[in-house]
């Protein structure tokens, strides 16, 4: 039996990736989670195993809320292997890399013919209040199929509504939302978070995998105390209570027949070939000849025949067809509305910052902007540090844009050309003095890049494995309240295989 699985922190071309220019942090913090788990397991030898979970009650609903990702999952067969998508997101405890490899090994022997990639962007220590601010260059633009979140707070200040609203404003994700572990009895705070988590999955359409609720269950039915579960500092799961955590999330990710979950309904796939022979004058027509159809695809050869999708939403994504492997596919320009589809100075996005000295906390949570972008790289200097650290000068230089001003860590910052906008709030130098007892030196730079939501041109790749499919993301974050069209214009250097586009609509505009 052939296995497919990929574990990846490189988000496919297109869709926008959380950490600039490929950076590596020797200071992660999987590594610190590691060396804390060694420590803890010299005194505390890891159990050989532990018993599985019972039967959840209420099982035959399980996946009622992941019907798109769950029905790729399980579609997926020997000879032609679905790609799919995980992002797993929030803070340590889904952050853990035991927990990353648990769920792997789940999912691997659970869908071994799917081709699954898996990215854990989690940022251990940062609760609602700061995921919410890195969530922009980590979650809305990831092209995420299922999206497994935990994080604690949220509640009382609105963090939680405001980011699953944007969530179900800017992806069609599924969403695999984890109530909290037990650390202690239960109080009465803890159960009006249990009770906050899943009001926000009924409201937002998430499945909910009620740890809340079965990690005591568990715990009883198999005489443990919660101390059994976690490491030494009584709240973060060791090798057993990871092992346990992902067994409680995977079983949740199957295909449920009987569910009328409406996230299916966010993805449209239209046949290129098909539909425009039903259709003539449906959502995809040509100008010029229409390109040759055989074999359930479509072919473009000439310069003068445009293949046009017209559309509501905010991203496309293509489906290569496939050649015999002695011809080389052509390549297509793209046009968006009628212009050239660089020509749009909205399609950026802007990646994550990276991390301040001897931390995996990002030195800056949020990176925004005032005026259009340009795909560059950007670097944040540290030039001058008061006598008592409180107060950081630093300047900014964009690859392309040059020297773009200095600013001060206790001030909303704009830079000269409004390419870049660091709210004072967004700043970490405090929390990593704080807590990892570090100060950033003069000297420390920060980077993020800014990358296109948008492919110029399209060359579809080779098909060298038959089983696989061949997606790309044509563009994303658009306006998906607006009608538009998407032109294919062959270059005239070989032929352009087309079997389907995906056409993703969230459900709030």
């Amino acid at each position: 039996m052939k296995l497919l699985f990929q574990v990846t922190a490189i988000a496919a071309l297109c869709c926008a990736t959380g950490i600039a220019r490929g950076q590596v942090n020797p200071f992660s913090q999987e590594y610190f989670e590691l060396e804390a788990l060694k420590k803890y397991e010299a005194i505390h030898p890891p159990l050989a195993s532990i018993p599985p979970p019972a039967p959840g009650e209420n099982e035959a609903l399980f996946g009622a809320h992941l019907t798109r990702s769950a029905m790729l999952l399980e579609m997926s067969t020997e000879k032609k292997h679905l790609p799919v998508r995980i992002l797993i997101y929030g803070q340590s405890i889904t952050g853990s890399q035991i927990f990353t490899e648990d769920i792997t090994d789940y999912l691997k022997k659970k869908f071994p013919y799917a081709d699954i990639t898996i990215e854990n962007r989690c940022i251990g220590g940062f609760g609602a209040d700061r995921i919410i601010r890195t969530a922009p260059h980590d979650m809305y633009n990831s092209c995420a199929d299922l999206i497994i979140f935990h994080v604690y707070g949220g509640e009382k200040n609105g963090e939680l509504e405001e980011l699953f609203t944007n969530l179900r404003k800017y992806t069609t994700a599924d969403i695999l939302l984890l109530s909290h572990h037990t650390v202690h009895p239960l109080t009465a705070a803890d159960d009006f978070s249990a009770n906050y988590l899943r009001y926000i999955a009924n409201k937002y359409d998430c499945e909910l995998a009620d740890i809340s609720y079965e990690w005591p269950k568990y715990l009883a039915a198999n005489k443990m105390v919660p101390g059994d579960l976690l490491r030494g500092d009584g709240t973060h799961p060791n090798r057993s209570g990871n092992w346990l955590l992902a067994q409680l999330v995977g079983r949740h990710i199957k295909y449920n027949p009987q569910s009328l979950n409406p996230s299916n309904q966010s993805v449209q796939t239209l046949n290129a070939a098909n539909v425009y022979e039903r259709s003539p004058d449906g959502p995809i027509t040509f100008t010029g000849n229409p390109w040759e159809r055989k074999n359930g695809i479509v072919k473009g050869h000439t310069p003068d025949s445009h293949l046009k999708l017209t559309f509501y939403g905010n991203r496309v994504d293509v489906i290569a067809g496939q050649l015999p492997k002695t011809i080389k596919p052509g390549g297509v320009k793209i046009l968006l509305d009628g212009k050239p589809i660089e020509n749009n100075l909205t399609l950026f996005a802007i990646t994550r910052p990276t991390w301040g000295p001897h931390t995996w906390f990002p030195l800056v949570m949020r990176v925004s902007n005032a005026k259009p972008l340009i795909a560059e790289d950007w670097t944040l200097r540290i030039d001058k540090v008061d006598a008592d650290s409180t107060n950081y000068t630093f300047s900014v230089k964009g690859s392309k844009t040059g020297l773009d001003g200095t600013g001060s860590s206790t001030r909303r910052f704009v830079s000269n050309s409004g390419r870049v906008v660091i709210d004072s709030t967004d700043f970490m130098f405090m929390p990593i003095k704080k807590i990892f007892k570090v100060n950033v030196p003069v000297g420390f730079e920060a980077y993020w890049s800014v990358i296109p939501l948008y492919q110029k041109v399209y060359h579809p790749p080779i098909a060298t494995d038959r089983t696989k499919v061949y997606k790309t993301t044509l563009v994303q974050g658009l306006d998906n309240n607006i009608l538009h069209t998407l032109e294919l214009v062959p270059i005239g250097d070989g032929p352009v295989p087309i079997e389907a586009f995906e056409v993703h609509r969230p459900p709030l505009h």
